[in-house]
């Protein structure tokens, strides 16, 4: 036999990845520990599957709204960053239209509350 020809078993028959590597070995060491945190560490190991399988349909839902729209992936990374830019601003100043309500109501000597009141303003919003 030719010692450059593989036989079949030095064939891999499945590429894996070092991270599916890492799981079946931490699977297989679970089932092997008798330790008290087992029970624990497979409740863990558990919820890990369980959000990776709701990321993943959750991927899957995303790509196929995106197929639906006319947007592309940075399209809609930019419509989203734009979006969460927006609201970091109207937090800021919602923040500052608090601090400028509390610092009013202490001057009059009023709650928060009822400055809010004074100024028809809904104290959810």
């Amino acid at each position: 036999m030719n010692d450059d020809s593989e036989t079949p078993q030095s064939k891999p028959v499945v590429e894996t990845t070092a991270e599916q590597v890492s799981t079946v070995v931490s699977d297989e060491a679970l089932l092997f520990d008798d330790s008290p945190e087992k029970e624990q560490r497979a409740e863990l190991a558990a919820a890990v599957a369980t959000l990776k399988g709701d990321l993943e349909a959750q991927t899957k839902t995303r790509d196929a709204l995106l197929a639906k729209s006319s947007l592309t992936m940075e399209q809609a990374r930019q419509v989203t960053d734009e979006h969460i830019d927006r609201l970091h601003r109207y937090n800021d100043i919602k923040d500052a239209g608090q601090m400028l309500f509390g610092k009013l109501a202490e001057l009059k000597g009023k709650t928060v509350k009822e400055i809010y009141k004074d100024y028809n303003v809904d104290i959810e919003d």
